[in-house]
């Protein structure tokens, strides 16, 4: 029997010890009852450490480089790429996403779905929850696809208008990062114990199969301090995905797993063929999935700290040309962007940079870094997944001359020219 009510919950910024299970300080007992039967992975990885295009990858199944978003600053996705929410839309599903920052979702294809929290407030980390409560007890049995996104555990912590002294990436620097975590956690159990929770009550789970997750993590680390620090990090790359699905007898697959993953899921679940080709992978098939290497992009070469501020992102939609221009004007290089990668099975995660040709192999759980003489096996890795892909045809869309020659110099680095 298909399923027919979805619940997304992404909490920006959800590191994997931003929760009870896997942090025993945090004190969120509302929460821990409503999900004490949720399921939860312990490797389960973004697709990319920033927003915008993390969340395309959940709406796609797709990897950035499948779907064109292939960092925070790129405007648009590939055209014909099908995402969720209009997929779910037209099999006769009720589609809605309500988020406390939605205009970062501006220019991408599902953005129509998104709207404000609460429409009444200024501040949408301050404002209600109680219109999209509503919509949820009024929907009623109808099939329907519910998204929330919580901001509040983005960059400033709850922290805007308190000065400290020294700051968080002062004290991370000096080797007190676990007393900068007590800000972070302190906003995460603001939003699970009085904002997710609200939710959570509503949802009967014989009915609903829902998903929560970090839509990536944050560093708290001397390496990268934020999410935004351009580097990937274990820290932020493996977040918590807890998830219910109303299948008698179902588990979480064990071994690593993916952002990409839950679109095939979803789809699987609900009985619609999304014509779906990627390296997704479905959750509802509990075989395990140890020795699976799953991906991880970033790409900060455009635009640079601070673009999507809200001049630019109030542009009127027919003015962005490409996925990296306006007015057919490319944006500028940012003079400390990088493209870089990493891999991971979970146990280990290798990083390799392609602007500097760095890398480093290093041990997910302790975070040390290991003896890597030779990344060609990794690097093979990546490059069958380029090569590998059912969408690759996509790749050639919307490409300025800028956009060219930074694919050009990207196979120069992997040895291809």
């Amino acid at each position: 029997m298909a399923v027919r009510k979805f619940l997304l919950i992404s909490i920006d910024c959800l590191r994997y010890d931003a929760l009870s299970r896997t942090n025993p300080r945090l004190d969120t007992p509302k929460f821990d009852v409503l999900t004490r039967d949720y399921e939860l992975a312990d490797r389960f990885f973004v697709a990319a450490p920033a927003t915008r295009p993390s969340h395309t990858s959940l709406f796609t199944g797709l990897y950035p480089f499948e779907h064109g978003l292939f960092g925070q600053t790129y405007l648009k996705m590939f055209h014909g790429v099908t995402d969720l929410m209009h997929l779910l839309q037209r099999h006769g599903f009720e589609v809605s996403g309500h988020s406390e920052r939605p205009d970062v979702f501006r220019f991408l294809d599902y953005e129509p779905f998104i709207g404000p929290m609460d429409p009444q407030a200024r501040n949408q980390c301050l404002g209600s929850i109680e219109p999209a409560l509503d919509m949820l007890e009024k929907s009623g049995d109808a099939p329907q696809l519910r998204f929330f996104h919580f901001w509040y555990t983005h960059g400033g912590y709850g922290l805007n208008g308190i000065e400290l002294d020294p700051g968080l990436r002062e004290l991370v620097r000096n080797g007190r990062a676990q007393e900068a975590l007590r800000y972070y956690y302190a906003a995460v159990v603001q939003v699970l114990e009085f904002r997710v929770v609200e939710i959570l009550k509503r949802i009967d789970l014989s009915e609903w199969a829902v998903f929560l997750f970090g839509d990536h993590g944050e560093g708290f680390d001397p390496e990268v301090m934020a999410h935004g620090d351009q580097q990937i990090h274990q820290n932020v790359a493996r977040v918590p995905l807890l998830t219910h699905l109303p299948v008698d007898g179902w588990r979480l697959p064990e071994g690593t797993l993916s952002m990409i993953d839950l679109f095939p899921t979803i789809c699987d679940l609900s009985q619609i063929d999304g014509g779906y080709r990627g390296y997704g992978r479905s959750l509802v098939n509990s075989k395990s999935r140890h020795g699976r290497w799953v991906l991880t992009e970033l790409d900060s070469l455009y635009g640079g700290p601070g673009f999507l501020h809200p001049g630019n992102l109030e542009t009127e939609h027919h003015r962005v040309t490409s996925r990296i221009a306006i007015d057919e004007k490319t944006l500028e290089r940012n003079p400390q962007g990088r493209r870089q990668w990493s891999i991971s099975d979970g146990d280990v995660l290798f990083r390799y940079d392609e602007t500097s040709g760095e890398y480093v192999l290093r041990e997910m759980t302790t975070g040390r870094d290991l003896d890597c003489d030779d990344p060609t096996l990794f690097r093979a890795r990546y490059q069958a997944l380029l090569d590998g892909t059912a969408y690759g045809d996509l790749r050639t869309q919307d490409e300025t001359d800028d956009e060219k020659a930074v694919l050009v110099q990207r196979l120069r680095d992997l040895g291809y020219l």
